[in-house]
């Protein structure tokens, strides 16, 4: 019975960045005041103060930005609680505290204040922000106050009588790992879940911290048997994504693509699940799909330890497989996967020069390399005019214009193309490119700005 609409964390982020601050705000006005009218959308306001619980140091400066636009919104204050709270577990690290050093747990436990004053901020403009009490629940976990912790918890269940997820929150603090055990799970499951087919899943977890420990301890199939009585109680996103794990340690890849997509269509937008599943397709060499992957859940983590870890190893399999794509003649597939390494690594000369092959069309030589036989001029420009909204034979007049310092020309192209198609990020990158050689600077960073704005990440980088 829960909404499957979702909120869009990178769009947000990008507002924040485009220091879009009332119209943010605005938004998450909007969201609690449609949780406060229907209790199922719990997760909107969480999730969009957790599309900023990523611990980069430049989102400081952008939230500080946005708090002292907007002083009398809970949303700054709410989002940045966020954002505090990822630091001081970044800073904590997420090893089991035995093998934590006490300088780490020290870090955790400055940072954690600041994030306590942010949500106890946004209470106090919004009341009725369950969001800001969950985050108070973390809180009271990194500083060990498990009674701080159930005080939140009854304030927010008194807001909301159904809201599981700030349930589940507590149920954290209640592992034995942390503070409790799993009687005491248990227990808390029993007693508030009486009734409620959603509130009922809470005793799976128990069985999901269970499996957790056993894989944590290369006990898969017992995690597997685990796991999969949790699941029994309902396709629940987290049971799922734990058995997608579990199968993927156990090489069953396919079994494992299928829970993380059920746990997708139950949760879209989640960040964890964008992980798991760009990892089963690594482990199966399918660069595409784990790339699309990477992407999406760098938009929303920039600093996820696993996309930070393995994004070479990604792009490299896409140089690799667009390269095949070439040789094959397939073009288009090739400029497929090269745009998408380009949004992976933008710096990445390689993944540059073998696209600027690509797109001028040049066919292979037997040996795979480039040919040096390039295109005949007039019959690109014949394809243009036939195919005036065809953005790929634009991108071939160009780079062969360019190859012949016809600079001009293609500046020109671009304008009646960027006329037509004022959203196409790629055009205003290509033309801005022009720019640049003709020693327009200003034209050239305004073109990158508006690539970036539009979405292009090479943009981004042109423009700084």
């Amino acid at each position: 019975g829960m909404p499957t609409q979702y909120v869009d964390g990178p769009a947000l982020r990008s507002l924040l960045f485009h220091k879009e601050h009332a119209k943010l705000s605005r938004i998450f006005e909007g969201l609690q005041r449609e949780f406060a009218a229907d209790q199922r959308k719990e997760y909107w306001p969480l999730d969009a103060a957790t599309a900023f619980s990523s611990a980069e140091p430049a989102l400081r400066a952008e939230l500080d930005a946005w708090a002292e636009a907007t002083p009398d919104a809970f949303a700054p204050y709410l989002a940045r609680g966020m954002y505090l709270t990822s630091v001081a577990w970044a800073r904590r690290g997420f090893k089991y505290a035995k093998e934590t050093h006490d300088s780490d747990f020290a870090a955790m436990k400055e940072t954690l204040p600041l994030a306590l004053a942010d949500f106890e901020r946004a209470l106090a403009i919004e009341p009725g922000s369950v969001a800001a009490l969950q985050g108070k629940i973390k809180v009271f976990q990194g500083q060990s106050k498990k009674q701080l912790a159930k005080t939140a918890l009854a304030q927010a269940v008194a807001i909301c009588p159904a809201c599981f997820q700030v349930r589940v929150g507590y149920m954290m603090l209640l592992r034995p790992r942390w503070f409790g055990s799993r009687a005491e799970m248990v227990y808390f499951a029993s007693t508030a879940g009486k009734g409620d087919k959603k509130l009922r899943l809470l005793r799976g977890y128990v069985d999901w911290d269970e499996a957790q420990t056993l894989r944590e301890n290369d006990k898969n199939e017992e995690a597997l048997a685990t796991i999969r009585r949790a699941c029994k109680l309902g396709p629940h996103w987290e049971f799922l994504i734990e058995r997608g794990v579990i199968q993927q340690r156990l090489k069953h890849e396919k079994a494992a693509l299928a829970d993380l997509d059920a746990a997708w269509a139950a949760r879209p937008g989640q960040p964890e699940i964008l992980r798991c599943r760009a990892s089963v397709y690594h482990q199966l060499r399918r660069w595409e799909e784990a790339g699309r992957d990477m992407l999406a859940l760098l938009r929303t983590r920039p600093t996820d330890e696993y996309a930070r870890d393995n994004l070479d190893v990604v792009v490299k399999g896409l140089v690799y497989d667009g390269w095949e794509h070439y040789k094959a003649g397939k073009r288009m597939d090739s400029l497929r996967l090269y745009d998408l390494a380009a949004e992976l690594q933008p710096r990445n000369l390689d993944v540059m020069q073998r696209r600027a092959w690509v797109i001028e069309g040049r066919a292979p030589a037997p040996s795979g390399a480039p040919g040096d036989k390039a295109p005949d001029l007039a019959a690109l420009e014949r394809a243009c005019k036939q195919n005036p909204d065809d953005l790929r034979a634009h991108q071939q007049l160009d780079y062969n214009l360019a190859r012949k310092g016809k600079y001009s020309e293609v500046v020109e192209m671009w304008n009646g193309y960027v006329a037509r198609h004022p959203n196409d990020g790629r055009a205003y990158l290509e033309r801005g490119g022009a720019y640049f050689h003709l020693r327009k600077m200003a034209e050239a960073k305004a073109d990158a700005a508006k690539a970036c704005a539009l979405g292009i990440s090479e943009g981004c980088m042109r423009a700084k």
